[in-house]
């Protein structure tokens, strides 16, 4: 998507909005909302987007239905902490270096994490492409960490394959004939 065609996404949903705001869909509603937005993209413009990946539609369900599993299974076992706490929780906060090029990628990626229950992402630091990310009950011993850290590479993994860049990609192909 070109700017131009993003600054035209934005004015059009920001019709829409206006338009829901005022509860009725009025030749005087639509054209207010179009003077509302014109004025709000004129003063506030977008921001350049850098190159996004490549969409894969295929992929991005995969991510997704990984994603919303992942997302039960977690509330399970928070929901399990909560009706049987234990005297020790092993808590963790894990720094998580990433492949992610692109600020879309990281974005989707922190908010996946955040969004699963018992897991918070705190803080990206771009530059190094780090993620820092609290886990609520890692397990006692190295091996919960590590567990820790696969998942959120399984997540990470999915996420460049669903809209990563060429060079994410090949990043993650690298990655995976070093494991080899």
């Amino acid at each position: 998507m070109n700017a131009r065609t993003g600054q035209l996404a934005m004015a059009a949903w920001l019709v829409v909005v206006w338009v829901m705001l005022w509860g009725s869909v009025t030749p005087a509603n639509v054209l207010g909302g179009v003077a509302v937005a014109a004025a709000l993209l004129l003063v506030f413009p977008l921001p350049p987007v850098g190159s996004p990946g490549i969409f894969r539609p295929f992929a991005l369900v995969r991510f997704l239905g990984f994603f919303l599993i992942e997302l039960v299974r977690s509330s399970l076992r928070v929901a399990a902490l909560v009706v049987r706490p234990r005297s020790q929780m092993h808590q963790a906060v894990l720094a998580i270096p990433v492949r992610a090029a692109s600020d879309q990628l990281l974005t989707l990626l922190a908010n996946a994490i955040s969004l699963t229950p018992g897991t918070l992402t705190l803080e990206v630091d771009r530059p190094g492409s780090t993620l820092y990310v609290h886990v609520l009950d890692v397990g006692p011993g190295p091996d919960g960490v590590d567990r820790a850290r696969a998942d959120i590479r399984r997540i990470e993994r999915l996420a460049i394959l669903a809209i990563g860049s060429a060079e994410c990609r090949r990043a993650l192909d690298e990655d995976d004939r070093s494991l080899r």
